[in-house]
């Protein structure tokens, strides 16, 4: 199809690369208009950190240097007040998940639900007209006639890879989807925002989710309770179990011979169970609430790897379908911090098989875990 017929609604961020893939597909000849969600509600203050976060004070001047750049590119531009489905399906849920004892990922949940799905949606409903959705995500999306489905890969830039945060994303949304700088370094697409004359050009990438504090997005008063070991001996007092999850290290308030970390967290008990290094790994951890992209459906155990933080490397993995729609995965290598309620991705070479959301860890005591 002549790329002059097709109608894109371009998500912009005010950052380089949202910027960058509205120029690119302003130059390949779409017809492109520029969407922009507005979430952030509290009040805007003067102290704004020059690396933004998704969600904070910085949105104003975010919003207004995609406005910048829409009117440097000749693009209809739109801001879009979705705070309150922001407040009730990202914020609220990040809130609900951390007093349960899991540590969200609140990304992965918008990307879905908010910025392709609220969003979109929204501007349909405004009067908006197009035929595509782009963003500045660095991934690649792709048909496979052979298996009659849209693919999700890995990025050009390994770097920079964002397919994690895209896990949750449906066919339909895939079938829509455009993504220019897929095939790109981030170097290359600092040197075109120069080549365009953006005004963003050397802006700094802002930050995942939330800049400080996140502990202050959960309003809930926090209540103190015990630090203990795994065999129940009573170490210290936690301040509130928000303020912990899996790995940390850090704040614990305690004294020991040897570095405690925190192994898990009990809601129920209110507890704080912290241990050695070695009480950190896992190779073995149960996934809910799955998403399959490259297939429709697992029905038989499936060699794949497995990304369980954003900022970790790929570990091979068996993973196995469960009676109730839940997977077992196995590590070949043991894992520190497989923390529930992170998400789990799974990919087949640079091909995301699907994603969910890790419900619990545990240990093979046969397996030799090396420090």
């Amino acid at each position: 199809m002549d790329s002059s017929l097709v109608r894109v609604a371009m998500t912009m961020s005010g950052g380089v690369d949202s910027s960058v893939a509205a120029a690119l597909l302003k130059e390949q000849g779409y017809a492109v208009t520029g969407v922009t969600m507005k979430i952030w509600g509290g009040q805007t203050t003067s102290e704004i950190s020059v690396h933004h976060g998704c969600y904070g004070p910085g949105e104003d001047e975010d919003i207004e240097d995609a406005r910048r750049v829409a009117q440097q590119l000749d693009i209809p531009f739109h801001v879009l007040d979705l705070t309150g489905e922001y407040r009730s399906e990202v914020l609220d849920y990040f809130s609900r998940e951390y007093l349960s004892g899991r540590t969200a990922n609140p990304c992965v949940r918008c990307n879905p639900i908010i910025k392709f799905g609220a969003l979109i949606a929204k501007a349909r409903q405004s009067g908006l007209q197009f035929d595509a959705i782009a963003s500045g995500h660095y991934a690649r999306v792709e048909y496979d006639a052979q298996q009659c489905r849209y693919v999700l890969k890995k990025a050009k830039d390994l770097t920079k890879d964002q397919s994690y945060f895209l896990s949750f994303l449906s066919q339909k949304q895939l079938a829509q989807l455009i993504l220019p700088l897929g095939g790109y370094t981030k170097t290359e697409v600092r040197a075109m925002a120069k080549r365009f004359g953006l005004h963003i050009a050397i802006k700094p990438d802002s930050q995942n989710f939330v800049c400080g504090d996140y502990t202050s997005l959960i309003k809930t008063e926090p209540i103190t309770g015990p630090i203990l070991d795994k065999a129940g001996n009573l170490l210290g007092q936690h301040q509130g179990i928000q303020f912990y999850t899996i790995g940390q290290r850090k704040g614990l308030g305690i004294s020991a011979p040897n570095p405690l970390f925190v192994t898990a967290l009990d809601p129920t008990n209110n507890a704080v169970v912290v241990g050695t290094k070695a009480e950190l790994f896992r190779d073995e951890f149960i996934v809910t609430d799955l998403n399959w992209i490259s297939i429709a459906a697992l029905e038989q155990p499936l060699e794949m790897n497995v990304k369980i933080r954003s900022s970790r490397k790929d570990s091979a993995a068996t993973v196995t379908p469960l009676n109730n729609g839940e997977v077992l995965v196995i590590l070949k290598q043991a894992q520190s911090a497989v923390t529930p309620g992170q998400t789990a991705v799974f990919y087949q070479d640079k091909v995301v098989t699907g994603g969910g959301i890790i419900k619990e860890g545990r240990t093979n005591t046969k397996t030799t875990i090396s420090i």
